[in-house]
């Protein structure tokens, strides 16, 4: 089984397991497969006459990627893509132009783009050497580009920051999804077998924490304070090393996991 089969399936198991838990509940969002949106699945009960909506992010494991893409565009100013339903891809530009290094990396590269290989570059995307009609030109212009630029990297970067990007992320995603008819929200990450609190929106008091917890069969669940997460960015210009081919800009980017965050309660 691929490892994004086995991932899917991991998500699948993981909702079966807390819908049984949790008594059977209604089910307001289940697995669909990656990059359906927000949140990976949710269910909705009662706690002491309280109605509650748990919203769980669901991650196969510690260094799951959180979005990845191959089309993305910079246009000197800030990073988007022409993929107006791809959740991942939405929250990756989102970090993307939050970072500094990436944009000032993106003008860097934009610049020599210009200089190196064709005035006419107005921007950064995978079709970028098609200002270029000519195909022998491209491919001369492109040489002349790589012998001139030695860093195609945007950003590579590991840290706390990176993962509060995400937690922003799905902040905003948990504000608008968040029902006003619903007594309390809670949004919950479940990384493998272990799963913390993330934030609540409404009076989430330690009695019902306590009696949520017991419908996992623990008697606390852990808040999640921090995640690590990097980032990596970059182009690669293709086809240089084939005659016979054509010359092209890979445009890559890529944002994961990069770790476990600690003291998680394990639960199933």
């Amino acid at each position: 089984m691929a490892a994004s089969d086995k991932a899917k399936q991991a998500e699948i198991d993981a909702f079966k397991k807390l819908k049984k838990l949790l008594g059977d509940p209604e089910v307001f969002a289940e697995p669909a497969g990656f990059d359906t949106g927000f949140p990976d699945f949710g269910f909705r009960f009662e706690i002491d006459r309280k109605k509650i909506d748990l919203h769980i992010e669901y991650k196969a494991d510690p260094k799951a990627q959180m979005g990845s893409m191959r089309d993305w565009i910079f246009d000197g100013k800030s990073f988007s893509t022409n993929d107006s339903v791809s959740a991942e891809k939405e929250g990756l530009i989102a970090v993307m132009n939050g970072d500094a290094t990436c944009k000032k990396n993106g003008i860097r590269l934009l610049n020599d783009a210009k200089k190196y290989f064709d005035s006419k570059v107005t921007k950064i995307y995978s079709g970028m050497l098609t200002v270029v009609s000519d195909k022998k030109m491209r491919r001369a212009k492109l040489l002349t580009f790589t012998q001139n630029t030695d860093n195609y990297q945007l950003a590579k970067i590991e840290n706390s920051s990176m993962g509060q990007s995400i937690l922003n992320h799905y902040h905003h995603k948990f504000l608008k999804s968040a029902r006003s008819d619903i007594d309390l929200s809670i949004l919950m990450m479940m990384i493998g077998k272990e799963i913390w609190f993330v934030e609540e929106l409404g009076n989430i008091d330690i009695g019902t924490k306590t009696k949520l917890a017991k419908k996992f069969g623990v008697s606390t669940i852990a808040v999640m304070n921090s995640l690590k997460a990097n980032l990596e960015v970059r182009i690669q210009p293709r086809g240089l090393s084939a005659p016979d081919k054509p010359v092209s800009i890979d445009v890559m980017a890529s944002f994961r996991l990069a770790g476990r965050p600690s003291a998680g309660t394990t639960i199933i």
